[in-house]
């Protein structure tokens, strides 16, 4: 059974509910239902990042109900393909926030989708609440339905990440690959930008398409700056290739990929290659590890969702699914039983140092819903395997 036959199997095209909500500010409740909306990218280039939005909301919305509901009340939802498209997104989203009057909509789950939408979501008044992008478009500035855990931000990411190499890894000559899209431009201007103010400059910044699978062009002119850091700020394909070019074209700098590169599979994917090399990471734990909360998350994800075992998972995108699902039911509960739309945004607003056991703490304010300002870095060993090392990344 394929996952989005796996979603309609449970009854996500919901048709709209019976009775009058019980305020005028809280379509979509009822007096025993609350419908959401989660939106994300199914198909296209960002469907590891839609699918894992999904499993992570339906898998903590199915908790929740099990557990008795909210104040009395079960969770039904709507799911929406954007196609990695957004068009299709702003299309998906009007759909649910009109015709199928969800109360709150769970997503999207693509940076590039998400920078798109910020107006729309402004504009519709209905929170929104994301947990995979990374795109600072969706709270800088703030606005008050939209609300980002989970993933720390690009511009953020980027602070941290300058703050690591020229700080703990002592790195000296910093070269510089990024996407040329919304996420990799974000997280490398905010490098170089932070590069600056700490008094130094990238030896060597290239760019990259991504769906290139080339690189080589790029990867010799930084091999002439003889760099001992190399960040590469992609999603985790180009990376990987980087990666490995690097190797062969004689690149012998430490390399660090951004957090899109923090997959289970990716040591794999480069091979040989990754050996060494670091990656930021926005988890409490790798998927993959033994620590208590994290195997049984495992455990419930694995009965819940075999198809996707079967690609490795879980893995990042359904740990911050997940986590963030489970701050969105936290304020779901705080918001009390008279539910509206107003009472979930002040509920959320108070989250503070909200931990999951998958993800980093969550925290909200009135003038910040940004709930994340942490990552961790691991490294890849020399057998592949993945260890998350005792250093912690902030920035503000």
């Amino acid at each position: 059974m394929t996952f989005k036959r796996l979603i309609t199997g449970m009854g996500v095209a919901l048709a709209v509910l019976a009775g009058p909500a019980i305020a005028q500010d809280a379509p979509g409740v009822t007096k025993d239902k609350i419908k959401i909306g989660i939106l994300g990218s199914l198909t296209g280039p960002a469907s590891i990042w839609g699918s894992g939005n999904l499993s992570g909301a339906v898998l903590a919305f199915e908790e929740a109900n099990a557990a008795g509901g909210i104040h009395g009340r079960k969770l039904e939802w709507v799911s929406e393909d954007d196609e990695t498209s957004p068009p299709k997104a702003l299309a998906g989203y009007k759909k649910l926030t009109g015709q199928d009057q969800v109360f709150a909509v769970f997503g999207p789950a693509a940076s590039a989708i998400g920078a798109a939408m910020v107006p729309a979501i402004k504009a519709a008044n209905v929170p929104t609440f994301i947990a995979v992008p990374s795109t600072p478009a969706v709270t800088e500035p703030m606005v008050k339905n939209l609300f980002r855990t989970g993933s720390l931000n690009d511009r953020m990411q980027g602070v941290a990440v300058a703050d690591y190499v020229v700080g703990p890894l002592a790195g000296k000559r910093i070269a510089l690959i990024r996407q040329s899209d919304e996420y990799g431009k974000r997280g490398a201007d905010s490098i170089v930008d932070r590069m600056k103010q700490k008094g130094t400059a990238p030896v060597s910044h290239e760019i990259f398409g991504p769906a290139d699978t080339d690189f080589t062009s790029q990867i010799l002119k930084i091999r002439e700056t003889n760099p001992d850091v190399l960040i590469v700020y992609g999603y985790p394909s180009p990376s990987a290739i980087i990666t490995r070019q690097a190797k062969q074209l004689g690149v012998s700098a430490k390399v660090i990929g951004s957090n899109a590169t923090s997959s289970r599979k990716y040591p794999q994917i480069v091979g040989d290659a990754a050996a060494g090399t670091q990656n930021v990471i926005t988890v409490a734990g790798l998927p993959e590890s033994d620590e208590p909360a994290m195997k049984a998350y495992r455990e419930r994800f694995e009965k819940r969702f075999p198809d996707l075992v079967k690609q490795d998972r879980p893995d990042l995108a359904d740990l911050l699914g997940y986590g963030g699902a489970l701050a969105f039911v936290e304020g779901l509960k705080k918001a009390g039983p008279d539910l509206t739309r107003d009472k979930f945004v002040a509920a959320l607003e108070t989250l503070k140092d909200f931990k999951t056991g998958v993800t980093l703490p969550t925290t909200f304010s009135a003038t910040s819903h940004e709930g994340n300002n942490a990552a961790r870095i691991l490294e890849i060993q020399p057998n592949l395997s993945r260890k998350l090392l005792d250093v912690v990344i902030t920035a503000e």
